[in-house]
C-alpha cells in the first residue's frame, strides 16, 4: 500500500488533470446531435472589462500592464493592449471609434510612438500607439478625471 504523500501527490495529480480536462471540455463548442448541421455555435463575446472605449476585435489585454479601477464607463486607469494589427491601421481605428464613444479629439501625434487625446465630460483619454517588433501595435489607454479648471497652479506655502 502506498504512503500518504505518495497518496496526495496522486490526488493532487488527478485534481489538476481533472480540472484542466474540464476547463478544456468549458471551452469547447458544443456539438449538435446531428453530424450532418452545418450551422456553427454562437460566438463566446470576448472579455470586455471597459464599455466607454473602443477595443479592436484580435487583441489581448495584457493584465501585468493594466490597471483599471471601476468598470463599464465609470473607470480610471490603464488598460494595456496588443492589437494584430499595424499601429497605422490601429491609429487609424481609434481615430474613427473614439468619436464613435462620445470621445472629442484634443490633440494627435502619428509616428513611431503615436499618441492621442480625448475628452469626454469630466474626463480625459490618452491612448499611446506603439508598433510591435514581431507584428501587430501594443496600445496603452489611460483615462483618469480631467482638470475642469483650467491649468493645475503649484501649491504655496502656507505663512505662519
Amino acid at each position: 500500500m502506498p504512503d500518504t504523500r505518495t497518496l496526495r501527490r496522486l490526488t493532487t495529480g488527478l485534481s489538476i488533470s481533472a480540472a484542466l480536462a474540464l476547463g478544456a471540455c468549458s471551452s469547447m463548442p458544443e456539438s449538435s446531435s446531428s453530424s450532418t448541421s452545418t450551422a456553427k455555435p454562437a460566438a463566446v463575446p470576448a472579455y470586455q472589462p471597459v464599455t466607454d472605449v473602443p477595443i479592436p476585435a484580435g487583441r489581448k489585454i495584457t493584465p501585468e500592464k493594466s490597471l483599471i479601477l471601476g468598470q463599464g464607463d465609470k473607470w480610471v486607469g490603464r488598460m494595456a493592449l496588443v492589437v494584430d494589427q499595424p499601429s497605422t491601421q490601429t491609429y487609424t481605428y481609434y481615430e474613427e471609434q473614439m468619436p464613435k464613444f462620445g470621445w472629442e479629439q484634443v490633440s494627435a501625434v502619428q509616428g513611431k510612438n503615436s499618441i492621442m487625446t480625448f475628452t469626454r465630460g469630466d474626463r480625459a483619454a490618452t491612448i499611446e500607439i506603439v508598433s510591435s517588433t514581431f507584428s501587430g501595435s501594443e496600445v496603452s489607454i489611460t483615462v483618469s478625471p480631467r482638470n475642469a479648471g483650467g491649468a493645475a497652479t503649484p501649491a504655496t506655502p502656507e505663512k505662519k
